[in-house]
């Protein structure tokens, strides 16, 4: 197995965790986890930062916990979120509710648990006018329209066209439209009018802005466009405490991926924020929401081959995994390494490899393997973020178990489920 696994230099070995356990387990390293959030420190050193960990990505309250220690704050999408950072003992101002389209009754929660609240429509942020007034701050989510010039106050927004594509690294078509059309998350900045609108009339104090940014199409010439659009429209809001950039970072998958690497955009984001807090007289913090950044890497879902067989040309691998596990591959058609940690220098052998579910069950196809035998461990890789967060009982199966290695020991963080977990909130009537 390939050595940049932290824990494996820690003398752990993954079969002994698997015997200890069992499979299918998901399996989280600390060392990676302090690795990824010590990367703002140095990309962003100079500038009054805040990371803010995404608790959607991984919502396990010894993750959240570790992400205390490491001195990281909590951006919250439902109050049981809110509610799990409270209980760890996060400072109210520590933690950002960024709900999407959810009952206004929500918003009201999070102010009664004064933690700090980002809206990102105009039906809720009228709501929260005719409520709170000057009040209660309230951050405003923007959509950004990547191209869109802010001029007088209004913001154009020009499609995007291949004549103009070249602006952002050659982003695909595909990718351009699917972000600039995600009208679901942020306000468009074409009705940027209509916040200064409600801003106006019900003197609403706006101390932040936030960015919806997507790890779909986030690069330098992205991220150097989202941060000049950003810190110009921070200017027209006397109240602004910080601007939050989001989350959108992505990790490497493939050893061939391009990805946009922190500390190459931190220069461009320094050279804005210092012209803006020169020019305004005021030292606001800018804010990070990564989640994927921080948990894909330091994440392992380990299963076990249970079923080998040919169907036609094609060798499967059946694991005892599947979607209600690990979704992504199905449901995004995500690419995530294998490797066979039992049968290291087997030859290598091309297999579909496969979960257990009665649907089309796909974890990989056509990947090359070393040689797998009934009972040999698979290590799924990048399966921090999104992984169990995303999990499901479907066909009643069970969820796995979750272990967190930190100082060089292997600790439960979660219960593998039993059947009593999979019916306790079920009601049986009498007929």
């Amino acid at each position: 197995m390939e050595k940049d696994n932290s824990f494996l230099m820690q003398g752990l070995d993954p079969h002994d965790i698997c015997q200890e356990f069992g499979t299918p387990l998901y399996v989280y390293d600390a060392d990676i986890i302090k690795q990824q959030v010590d990367k703002f420190k140095t990309a962003f050193a100079g500038i009054n930062y805040k990371v803010m960990y995404a608790v959607k990505s991984c919502t396990n309250i010894s993750i959240l916990k570790y992400m205390k220690h490491l001195g990281t704050g909590l951006d919250t999408v439902s109050i049981p979120e809110v509610r799990m950072g409270l209980n760890l003992g996060f400072d109210p101002e520590d933690i950002v509710f960024t709900p999407n389209v959810v009952d206004f009754k929500e918003i009201e929660a999070a102010v009664d648990s004064k933690v700090s609240i980002n809206i990102e429509n105009l039906q809720n942020l009228e709501s929260f006018g005719k409520k709170y007034g000057s009040s209660y701050p309230v951050c405003v989510r923007l959509n950004p329209n990547m191209i869109s010039e802010i001029e007088s106050g209004k913001a154009i927004g020009p499609d995007f066209t291949s004549a103009n594509k070249e602006h952002y690294d050659n982003i695909s078509d595909e990718q351009v439209g699917a972000w600039h059309n995600q009208s679901k998350f942020g306000i468009s900045l074409t009705q940027f009018d209509s916040i200064l609108k409600l801003v106006e009339k019900y003197r609403l104090r706006i101390n932040g802005l936030h960015l919806h940014s997507s790890h779909v199409i986030l690069n330098k010439g992205v991220f150097k466009k989202g941060v000049k659009t950003l810190f110009k429209i921070a200017k027209q809001f006397e109240h602004l405490e910080y601007i939050d950039f989001g989350g959108g970072i992505m990790v490497k998958h493939k050893p061939d991926d391009v990805v946009i690497e922190i500390s190459d955009v931190g220069p461009i984001l320094k050279k804005e924020y210092d012209a803006f807090c020169h020019e305004t007289g005021k030292n606001i913090s800018v804010w990070f929401e990564p989640g994927r950044f921080i948990m894909s890497e330091a994440g392992f879902l380990f299963t076990e081959a249970v079923v080998l067989k040919t169907n036609g040309l094609i060798d499967f691998v059946g694991t005892n995994t599947g979607f209600n596990h690990l979704l992504r591959p199905m449901m995004y058609n995500a690419y995530h390494s294998i490797e066979n940690i039992s049968n290291p220098k087997g030859p290598n052998r091309k297999y579909n490899i496969v979960g257990n579910l009665c649907e089309i069950d796909n974890l990989a196809i056509e990947r090359e393997l070393n040689e797998v035998r009934a009972g040999d461990i698979l290590i799924i890789k990048n399966a921090g973020a999104y992984g169990f967060a995303m999990s499901s009982n479907y066909n009643s199966r069970l969820k796995p178990a979750e272990v967190l290695i930190i100082n060089g020991q292997a600790k439960l963080i979660r219960k593998r489920e039993t059947y009593a977990d999979l019916i306790k909130n079920q009601v049986e009537i009498m007929f």
